[in-house]
């Protein structure tokens, strides 16, 4: 639902005009940009993206510090999957090594982006205790247009130029820097503003489901090793114990499916309002 709304309002360029209609559809004016060779609103701008944009390497850590389980998670490039972070392969260590920047001790709703082997994937941060690694880099920038550039550099354009970027032999490596000199629309702040507005709830809830996930992912892992080895027989005894047990494993999957059924339906009605609301953007609805 984010990436159809931004490619609405940002590539197709259907965003609301001033009367709540799409537009470009509705013959809203386009003028061509040499350095973008395409067509863009009237009186937009284009700036490169290190103008308002920084990408924060993480830190090198030794590998001998690392423990097979531990206080704090250590998040490298294979745990940045294609908008989801990936925490159960993690290695572990017990402290904060010395050094380590202030950015690389990552909070929920940060956004990464993988510079090392799969260049240009990107995903939110929906855990805490989480450490950033080298070839992993952090989108620094004014929170008002952090959700727009996790959605750009999202987009088929910048995965593109991304992967055109990466260089290296054996492995390719993508350059922040040379990243953040690329050219890219700065949509007005009213526009932005507005933008937010819908966005937001999409992405808190994506993280309130990611959260949910991984709690059900640890309840699954403490009593699936219970279930193997005897100690729970579920439909078998009826001891208060096991009872309690095959309850809670039966409340656990019972509720992963209803989760999942409520936020299909969450999307679906999310999607039926944007679209019948393409004639009165400006009308915020809830993200239910």
């Amino acid at each position: 639902m984010a990436k159809q709304l931004y490619d609405y309002w940002f590539v197709q360029f259907d965003f609301p005009d001033e009367n709540g209609k799409p537009y470009k559809s509705s013959g809203g004016k386009m003028v061509w940009n040499d350095i973008l060779t395409r067509e863009i609103p009237e009186d937009w701008n284009i700036s490169e993206l290190n103008k308002w944009l920084e990408i924060k390497s993480g830190f090198a850590f030794k590998s001998d510090t690392y423990v097979s389980q531990g206080t704090y998670k250590v998040i490298t490039i294979k745990n940045v999957q294609d908008h989801h972070l990936e925490t159960t392969n993690c290695d572990f260590v017990n402290e904060i090594p010395q050094g380590l920047k202030a950015w690389c001790r990552l909070s929920v709703n940060d956004r990464l982006i993988s510079l090392t082997g799969n260049c240009g994937r990107l995903c939110l941060v929906t855990e805490e205790n989480l450490l950033l690694n080298q070839r992993v880099g952090l989108l620094s920038c004014r929170e008002d247009i952090l959700d727009y550039a996790y959605l750009l550099l999202s987009s088929k354009e910048f995965q593109t130029l991304s992967n055109n970027l990466a260089m290296g032999a054996a492995q390719a490596n993508l350059s922040p820097v040379e990243l953040c000199k690329s050219m890219a629309i700065i949509p007005p702040e009213k526009l932005l503003e507005a933008f937010n507005q819908w966005i937001r709830p999409i992405i808190g809830k994506f993280i309130q489901y990611e959260i949910q996930i991984t709690t059900l992912i640890k309840q699954r892992d403490k009593l699936l090793p219970l279930l193997m080895n005897g100690q729970v027989k579920v439909g078998v005894e009826r001891s208060r114990l096991n009872y309690d047990l095959a309850y809670q494993t039966s409340f656990f999957f019972l509720n992963a499916i209803v989760r999942s059924i409520a936020c299909s339906c969450m999307d679906f009605i999310s999607l039926v309002r944007f679209i019948s609301s393409r004639n009165n953007a400006f009308t915020l609805f809830s993200a239910v």
